[in-house]
């Protein structure tokens, strides 16, 4: 069976590149706006297991996507009940202080909701049960892009981060699909697809947002977390180191990273690693 004179005509154009540039041109081809996703789209819905995670991982691009007038919502998934030390803290107290923390820092980001899952903080077992529960704020916010941790990062040892970034991977697959989480149909939603998927604490970026402009205001949100981060100058160097590496892999003074894959991608699609 032969091809179409399209793609007879897009395998000519590659086969005199790199397997690389090949696989990026045939990319860039399909999907033109990839490089641009937090420019053009103006609805994010960002998915972090712990309270402060979307500040940490992606808080300058969220400050620069509000500015520009986008909404960007927050999906928290664990009550962040753990996240201490100190063995007097009651983790029903801690879990109350976060979220108050949390609601603070995004407000400082421009933030337009925060909603809250409630699982309990490092008790995520399977991604089914936290899938199906993304996949309904997915079609309640029809989010063009959905922002997650990268649950393939090399030596992530968190389960909470996994799951998450798995389930909401998942969730941007299947969320097209009007019989999976039925319930949301028969209650008045619609099925619906996100266009891309972004994925934060990667170590394989494809797409870099220059932070400088905005790297002041992420650090003065994560100051909002005072039951994590109390000293500024530590925060002032967490969030320098990580915005310098970024910014050496992509020729910026300071940058945030993100692994992008459209939706389309999401299922048997070799390569994506090396998009």
């Amino acid at each position: 069976m032969g091809l179409s004179g399209v793609y007879e005509d897009l395998l000519d154009r590659v086969k005199g590149l790199s397997f690389e540039d090949s696989l990026r041109y045939i990319v860039s081809l399909l999907y033109p706006d990839i490089s641009r996703v937090f420019e053009i789209h103006k609805v994010f819905l960002c998915v972090q297991p712990h309270p402060d995670d979307c500040d940490l991982g992606a808080g300058g691009t969220v400050a620069s996507l509000t500015s520009r007038g986008s909404e960007v919502y927050y999906l928290t998934v664990t009550d962040g009940r753990l996240g201490t030390l100190d063995r007097n803290m009651y983790p029903e107290l801690l879990a109350s202080i976060r979220r108050r923390e949390q609601e603070d820092a995004a407000k400082l980001l421009g933030v337009k909701d925060v909603y809250w899952l409630d699982f309990r903080d490092a008790e995520l077992s399977d991604t089914l049960s936290v899938r199906s529960r993304i996949i309904t704020y997915i079609r309640k916010l029809k989010p063009s892009v959905v922002l997650a941790p990268d649950p393939y990062a090399p030596y992530e040892a968190h389960g909470d981060h996994i799951i998450t970034g798995r389930a909401a991977l998942e969730a941007v697959l299947l969320s097209g699909l009007p019989h999976v989480n039925d319930v949301d149909i028969r209650s008045g939603l619609e099925a619906f697809t996100p266009r891309f998927v972004a994925l934060y604490y990667t170590s394989n970026p494809n797409v870099f947002q220059d932070i400088s402009g905005t790297v002041k205001v992420k650090v003065e949100a994560l100051l909002k977390h005072e039951s994590q981060f109390k000293d500024r100058a530590l925060i002032e160097f967490i969030v320098g180191v990580y915005a310098t590496l970024y910014g050496k892999l992509s020729g910026l003074d300071y940058a945030e990273g993100f692994k992008v894959i459209p939706a389309e991608l999401l299922h048997v699609t070799p390569f994506l690693d090396r998009v």
